[in-house]
């Protein structure tokens, strides 16, 4: 029997990218996985990939950033599943939605950055800690963050800024809730081979991402999920209020 067996997991983001990757991971290895998000043809495709090679995935349309629609879901979780193991954070404005002059910036925008990809979040995180896990005696958190959280990127203000919100809140939460079982960890990716990282690069000032990377490459939503996957299991068990770079050596200099 999988560690994970009977265990169940909430990723948002889940119906693409590092997201999607996740979902199928969890699966694998024993998750039932709700699959939530905001384009719903895609998580549909998803959690039914899953259900197709004998896993348990449930597609669930949701703006993170609607704290009506996160009650909905948490309800939905209890009356279906009655527990929740694992919460990943991985719902975000990335890519050209998330890019603007720091000049030209509007205040709108950057608080909708903001909104989505760390206030939802945190919300989340409490959400899920609050209604399942202390009274369950644990679980995990694990937060999609980037090397953004600590370099500067062109047009990306309110992005990187989101970010690092995200890397200062893991080590929070984690000093807050370890005695209640709960560990808190987020995983920064770098140069990650999707479709929104393409159309970035494409948009603005050219980066030398993969020439400063000392592995060489990008990396793969498939790489992303599996160091995701190992926050979230016993063999992270001491692991808490880390965030795991998975960027090909991209900080190092």
């Amino acid at each position: 029997m999988s560690e994970s067996e009977n265990k169940v997991a909430l990723v948002t983001g889940g119906g693409t990218g590092i997201g999607a990757a996740t979902c199928r991971k969890l699966a694998r290895d024993g998750y039932a996985v709700i699959v939530a998000g905001l384009d719903k043809a895609a998580l549909e495709s998803v959690a039914g990939d899953i259900a197709r090679h004998g896993g348990t995935a449930v597609a669930y349309e949701i703006d993170v950033s609607d704290s009506t629609a996160c009650d909905a879901l948490f309800a939905q979780i209890e009356a279906q599943f009655g527990r929740l193991d694992l919460l990943v954070n991985n719902a975000a404005v990335v890519g050209v939605a998330a890019l603007a002059p720091a000049l030209t910036e509007t205040i709108e925008h950057f608080e909708r950055v903001m909104s989505v990809n760390f206030t939802a979040a945190f919300a989340l995180s409490q959400k899920a800690a609050v209604t399942f896990m202390q009274k369950q005696g644990g679980g995990a958190i694990v937060s999609v963050s980037s090397v953004g959280g600590s370099a500067a990127q062109f047009n990306s203000t309110a992005y990187c800024a989101s970010k690092a919100a995200i890397d200062a809140m893991t080590r929070n939460l984690a000093l807050e809730w370890a005695p209640l079982g709960i560990r808190v960890n987020a995983i920064a990716p770098g140069d990650i081979q999707t479709g929104t990282s393409d159309q970035q690069k494409a948009t603005i000032a050219p980066h030398p991402y993969v020439r400063k990377t000392p592995l060489g490459r990008p990396g793969t939503p498939e790489e992303m999920a599996a160091v995701i996957a190992f926050l979230a299991s016993p063999a992270a068990s001491f692991v808490t209020g880390a965030t795991v770079r998975a960027d090909g050596g991209f900080l190092i200099y």
